[in-house]
């Protein structure tokens, strides 16, 4: 069976109903569940799992053990001048992007063990109604991991990217990450989270996704999709839903 997984804190998002509704238009047929920190605006969301906001001990791209061999991450943390010890804002919120790791594991572990394969998204994570998603999923359920990522066109993306590009392990420009707005993956390559994190080795963004996904276990079978969505702040405003 399939799980969607909605993870994240809703309220930094005034327009998360809406956004799970269009959610639920592309993958109503699966079971929702959601997770939410305690101590924030409860959403109006069913099926919701409410865990401790995590307590870190380590700054997840500063201080973590394992370095990812990418460029991108170097360009943001080599020192002196690297872009995040050049934007205090930027290294405060790197410092806490495991966060989304650790979210969706409590929430893939509180579920039913019949949901084999599960579909992440976030409060925030506007879906296309005008792709087909169906050869990826079917794709996590023989093993594979898929990720969805668009970037923000300058402007503001217009709508969802319509449209779905494969990439290659090394575009662009780094061989070490998992995108992160949209993710497919069998439940079982979702393991030893908390454990990477106790051993100060889980990486934030999308470089913690290829260290529990790929790096871990050796496994490359998984595949970086341009399209097929658009993250809320990153989107054109007023938002345009009927073109969604």
């Amino acid at each position: 069976m399939i799980a969607v997984c909605v993870s994240g804190i809703a309220s930094n998002t005034p327009e998360y109903e809406k956004v799970v509704e269009l959610q639920k238009k592309v993958f109503g047929e699966f079971d929702f569940f959601f997770q939410q920190w305690e101590g924030y605006e409860k959403p109006n969301v069913s099926n919701c799992l409410f865990t401790p906001e995590p307590i870190w001990d380590y700054h997840v791209m500063e201080d973590v053990i394992i370095k990812p061999d990418c460029d991108i991450f170097r360009k943001y943390t080599n020192k002196p001048n690297g872009k995040m010890y050049r934007k205090p804002r930027l290294y405060e919120q790197f410092r806490y992007s495991a966060n989304q790791h650790i979210a969706h594991y409590h929430l893939v572990k509180s579920l039913p063990k019949e949901y084999t394969t599960i579909i992440r998204l976030r409060f925030d994570t506007l879906v296309s109604t005008k792709v087909d998603f169906k050869p990826y999923l079917e794709l996590a359920k023989q093993g594979w991991v898929i990720g969805f990522n668009t970037g923000q066109a300058p402007g503001g993306n217009p709508t969802p990217v319509h449209r779905l590009e494969e990439q290659t392990h090394e575009s662009p420009g780094c061989p070490w990450r998992v995108w992160d707005h949209i993710q497919f993956h069998p439940r079982d390559r979702l393991k030893n989270v908390e454990l990477l994190k106790d051993n100060k080795e889980l990486n934030g963004s999308e470089w913690g996704w290829y260290q529990i996904f790929v790096h871990q276990d050796g496994n490359k079978n998984y595949k970086n999709i341009f399209g097929g969505e658009s993250i809320v702040k990153w989107t054109q405003q007023p938002l345009q839903w009927e073109d969604f």
